[in-house]
């Protein structure tokens, strides 16, 4: 198998997408850069724009660092299969790896299904309090708080997690 160029892969895996359709992985790269076309228009209209840049962060990270996972993979001779975007449907002859995908698609599945919830619950709650004074200090706060203290938090607990085992 030929070697892609790294430099252009990185470029590449910069717009969320683009890199994986820059390895051939089409299907999984349009949906990819359809996703992240969507978050500010579908946030805005929900009237929670104020998450559009760390949501957006977050999935720029994610399909970099994906992408060059991808790619090193490819380098190294594994065949990987274009897939969708969200659900991992592979096409696979052996019945135990179509189990775990299933199990797996369920998880995923039920995580979209209660990120969808809370969205809309914050779209609602933002709909009914927005001329609150208080609900502004509390919104301000989530947007210049939340985010580092996520953070923070995700790196104890990866911290510990790492220790336990």
């Amino acid at each position: 198998m030929e070697r892609r160029n790294g430099f252009l892969t990185f470029l590449a895996a910069l717009i969320p997408g683009v890199g994986y359709m820059y390895l051939g992985l089409l299907r999984k790269g349009v949906q990819a850069l359809i996703l992240f076309l969507m978050i500010s228009p579908i946030l805005n209209l929900i009237g929670l724009g104020f998450l559009v840049g760390p949501v957006k962060f977050t999935f720029i990270v994610y399909t970099f660092f994906d992408t060059l996972s991808l790619a090193k993979r490819m380098d190294m001779g594994e065949p990987i299969y274009d897939s969708d975007f969200i659900t991992n449907s592979y096409n696979s002859q052996n019945i135990h790896n179509s189990l775990n995908n299933l199990k797996s698609n369920r998880r995923t599945l039920l995580v979209i299904a209660w990120g969808l919830i809370i969205i809309g619950i914050l779209g609602i709650l933002n709909k009914l309090f927005a001329g609150n004074d208080i609900y502004k200090l509390i919104k301000s706060y989530i947007s210049s708080i939340f985010v580092p203290a996520l953070l923070v938090l995700t790196g104890i607990y990866l911290l510990f997690k790492g220790n336990s085992k």
